[in-house]
């Protein structure tokens, strides 16, 4: 029973945290990493915060759970790394601690796919609304902080860009940046 329960218990750890920092913190060793070339995508719901005033917690339970199993389910597929979630938001990164061939291919491949979701959500949610993503690419710090609640993060302007991008990008719309753009192996489907 305790080496069922120790194992239920490294399972969770290693759900939460990558496995070479679960290693290094084990270690005693500070988590810190850089990272060159990185895509990190923010997504907004739009029209949630409205939606809180009128539907019940339950209700909006619902719909954040559509929405976060899906963003998780097209993450797996796209070998994006799910950073967390910011409220009805939802940070992302490839090109982290999962590895990829062009982080930018893989984090526009997955904010189209997430973009799928919406009329399920509409359903779901019984209104209107739908997701803003910001997608920016370049250099990013990771690693862990603080002793409580632990949580591999990213920090830097890479990510600031992205979070502004999203807050540009139309509804239903993804909002790239130049450096995504470049970085990208197929542009003909962008607009201006």
């Amino acid at each position: 029973e305790l080496e069922t329960e120790r194992r239920h218990n490294e399972e969770l750890l290693y759900n939460m945290l990558p496995s070479g920092a679960v290693e290094r913190i084990r270690g005693g060793h500070v988590v810190a990493d850089s990272y060159a070339d990185a895509s990190v995508v923010f997504i907004d719901m739009a029209g949630f915060t409205a939606l809180t005033k009128r539907m019940s917690p339950g209700h909006l339970v619902d719909v954040l759970n559509c929405f976060f199993q899906h963003a998780d389910a097209c993450a797996t597929e796209h070998g994006v790394e799910k950073v967390k979630t910011i409220g009805d938001g939802y940070l992302a990164i490839a090109g982290g601690n999962v590895a990829t061939k062009n982080s930018a291919d893989a984090a526009i491949a997955f904010a189209r796919d997430v973009l799928t979701i919406v009329p399920e959500l509409r359903r779901i949610a019984g209104t209107e609304l739908g997701l803003r993503i910001g997608i920016h690419s370049g250099p990013v710090v990771g690693g862990v902080i603080g002793a409580s609640r632990m949580a591999y993060d990213y920090w830097g302007e890479t990510v600031n860009m992205a979070s502004r991008l999203e807050n540009c990008a139309n509804i239903n719309g993804i909002a790239i940046s130049e450096s995504c753009w470049l970085r990208a192996t197929c542009r003909a489907e962008f607009g201006p």
